[in-house]
């Protein structure tokens, strides 16, 4: 290596904190160092993904075309890694990368990665990082609701924070207190939590309006680490409710948890949230008391995907089969298409 990317550039990478001294010296002789140009392409969408990069200092654009023309997807600098995915799923890449300004990377191929992914604590951000992305490239579903209007989900990212923040905060007192058993508005903490999704055993679909794009409501499942349960919760907008928006979502997550290895669904739900009890009743939900004023109600997955269309479920799960699989997947084997909804 040149003389600014010897052992201590390689160890101070914070995506490499707490890996082992004798890794990152096998790493130090794996890694190229790179100065990259301004306007420099270092990976075009659609090549062959055989190297990824780890950036010393600069800045490096993130983009993708689309029918409109180029669309930024991110701009990263120091600290961060980029291009891991196309070679992590041993697929073309989805993005372009471009230096915006003199930068100086270190550049790794599938054995450097196979170092990174040695370390579990390494591993696990890197997991991380591969579930977002992917989420990131899965496409929205359109669909209609039961009145015929235009429903369209996504995953829940990171981005979308401060627009869920001002959700939370325009719901009644009613609405809050369904959804968290309390009336007071959600502290910042609460929204960093609800936005902090590793799309595994944390995730969520975002729900807009077909016809003027707004947000109508998200809907979450989340786990405990190989627990096969998972606790689910759902936020509808109050201009939103009474038109079957929490019937479609409980299908959609019923559809991501089947494709995650989730086999039970679980809510907690106030005694007087008629509305949603008559929800999971349709999915065969089954009740008892936790303690007073609060129902448990319990859903196998696969009654709720059985709340939407075949059509549908099949595109969310084709969706989400990418993201909700990352962990188990996408970094050792290039993804197995998610498994077909029955038929009903």
């Amino acid at each position: 290596m040149t003389s600014w990317a010897g052992l201590e550039v390689v160890a101070a990478q914070p995506l490499l904190a707490g890996t082992d001294p004798g890794q990152i010296d096998a790493l130090t002789r794996l890694l190229e160092p790179v100065v990259a140009t301004p306007g420099q392409v270092l990976g075009r969408e659609g090549e062959p993904g055989h190297r990824f990069w780890l950036v010393v200092d600069g800045e490096l654009e993130v983009t993708v075309r689309t029918a409109a023309g180029t669309r930024r997807l991110a701009t990263v600098g120091p600290g961060a890694i980029v291009g891991e995915l196309a070679l992590l799923r041993r697929q073309p890449r989805t993005a372009t990368i471009t230096a915006m300004r003199p930068s100086r990377l270190l550049a790794g191929d599938e054995e450097a990665m196979d170092r990174i992914l040695a370390g579990p604590e390494v591993r696990a951000r890197v997991d991380r990082l591969a579930s977002a992305r992917l989420a990131q490239d899965a496409h929205p579903v359109h669909a209609r609701l039961a009145d015929g209007s235009e429903i369209i989900i996504r995953p829940l990212l990171p981005s979308d924070r401060n627009g869920l923040d001002s959700a939370l905060h325009s719901l009644s007192s009613q609405s809050l207190r369904r959804r968290f058993f309390s009336a007071g508005a959600p502290s910042d903490a609460l929204v960093d939590y609800l936005i902090d999704i590793d799309f595994v055993d944390h995730f969520a679909w975002i729900a807009f309006d077909g016809r003027t794009h707004s947000g109508m409501a998200v809907a979450r499942y989340i786990r405990r680490t190989g627990d096969p349960a998972a606790e689910m919760a759902f936020t509808t907008l109050d201009s939103f409710q009474g038109r079957g928006v929490g019937t479609f979502l409980l299908g959609a997550l019923g559809v991501a948890a089947q494709v995650a290895g989730v086999d039970t669904l679980v809510a907690h739900v106030l005694e007087d949230n008629r509305a949603m009890r008559k929800v999971f009743a349709k999915a065969g939900g089954r009740s008892r008391y936790d303690e007073p004023g609060v129902v448990v109600v319990t859903v196998d997955p696969s009654r709720a995907a059985a709340l939407i269309d075949h059509p549908t479920a099949s595109a969310i799960a084709a969706s989400v089969g990418d993201v909700v699989t990352a962990a188990s997947l996408a970094l050792t084997q290039p993804p197995e298409p998610p498994a077909p909804v029955p038929p009903r």
